[in-house]
């Protein structure tokens, strides 16, 4: 997540450090593009020249709209960042900000490489980034690592797994991003920006080879909608579980659940900040050590005691529905989810968007 910075003074050197770009020599380096700086150091400790920077907005959550302008997004999403993670308006949206503009900078690279897999976190990152790119691709090269395994990791999570001299052997594997690719991209990145979720419902169902992990991503994303037995979200049913099968605090559920994604797509940060809605209103599903648990930061959530409520156990028996007690108002992408009945909802059943007629 979008470091809370001490001072302002110090927030404007990093920020600065952070953006500052090569002198651009000749003959020009990569210009590496990762959602995270897990790798950034990784791929100089391996020897892969060029400049690297981190484009991370979680756009796997929250709001989504096509605006008239670019400003306008990079507020609505630096507004998202800062209310949900305790980060400064300010200095979320020069965050957004930065990375857009250091993107749009490729066309001074040679060659431009993303560095990604197979995640929804990911893949969500990576739509909007091809879509963005897709203007750039006359001028410049754009490439793209995409991974979901790697040989002799049992359980890859992704590629901050991968030691230098593994991130190395990727390197030569990038393929250039194809016109069908960019099509796609597009196209998702639409879908995720509409209005109502049926353009990526159907993205869930295709097969692709041009992003052969993006359905399954977008299937993940889909079952973050209210379900139709209990109206949580499946990330909010896994916390649940895990607060019932033995879990104590924030930290230890956030391992159980973790466990039990087959291709892991949320940071701990994103974690806390569903158990802080599953704690917030007049019939909170869950509950904890401290009086204001759904106010508490990362650093003392992490470690809290915390309990279901009965609310929350009635709701793992789906005798109760979170949407009505909670009088759903969220946004995922372009929908929006409000009252205590939203339109739309994942059938976990049958796997799948239902909507929910008006009377």
């Amino acid at each position: 997540m979008l470091p809370l910075p001490d001072t302002t003074a110090a927030t404007r050197r990093n920020i600065a450090a952070k953006y500052k770009l090569s002198a651009f020599p000749d003959p020009r380096p990569f210009l590496h593009i990762r959602c995270g700086d897990d790798i950034l150091g990784t791929l100089k400790e391996a020897g892969i020249p060029g400049d690297g920077i981190r484009w991370s907005d979680v756009l796997s959550e929250g709001p989504l709209h096509h605006h008239q302008n670019e400003v306008d997004r990079q507020r609505e999403r630096a507004a998202y960042v800062a209310t949900r993670y305790f980060v400064p308006m300010t200095e979320s949206f020069r965050e957004i900000k930065g990375a857009d503009w250091r993107v749009d900078q490729c066309v001074r690279y040679d060659e431009t490489v993303l560095w990604f897999e197979a995640d929804l976190f990911d893949q969500a990152i990576l739509v909007y980034l091809l879509a963005r790119l897709a203007p750039l691709a006359r001028e410049t090269r754009i490439s793209l690592v995409c991974i979901g395994e790697f040989p002799g990791v049992g359980r890859f999570i992704g590629l901050g797994q991968l030691s230098p001299a593994q991130l190395a052997t990727l390197l030569p594997r990038r393929r250039r991003v194809t016109r069908g690719q960019f099509a796609l991209a597009a196209l998702a990145w639409d879908a995720l920006n509409a209005r109502d979720p049926r353009a990526l419902s159907r993205i869930g169902r295709m097969r692709s080879r041009a992003f052969p992990f993006l359905p399954a991503a977008i299937h993940r994303y889909l079952a973050e909608y209210p379900s139709t037995e209990n109206g949580l979200s499946q990330t909010a049913q896994y916390a649940l579980e895990a607060l019932a099968a033995g879990a104590g605090t924030p930290g230890e559920a956030f391992v159980r659940v973790q466990l039990r994604e087959r291709r892991p797509f949320m940071g701990d940060s994103m974690f806390y900040a569903v158990l802080r809605d599953l704690a917030s209103g007049d019939a909170p599903a869950v509950m904890g050590a401290h009086p204001r648990l759904a106010r508490l930061r990362d650093p003392e959530i992490r470690d809290c005691p915390i309990r279901l409520t009965t609310d929350g156990r009635r709701l793992l028996v789906k005798e109760s529905d979170w949407c009505r007690l909670s009088g759903t108002s969220r946004s995922l992408g372009g929908v929006t989810l409000r009252g205590s009945d939203p339109r739309w909802r994942w059938d976990p059943t049958g796997r799948r968007i239902v909507e929910r007629r008006a009377r």
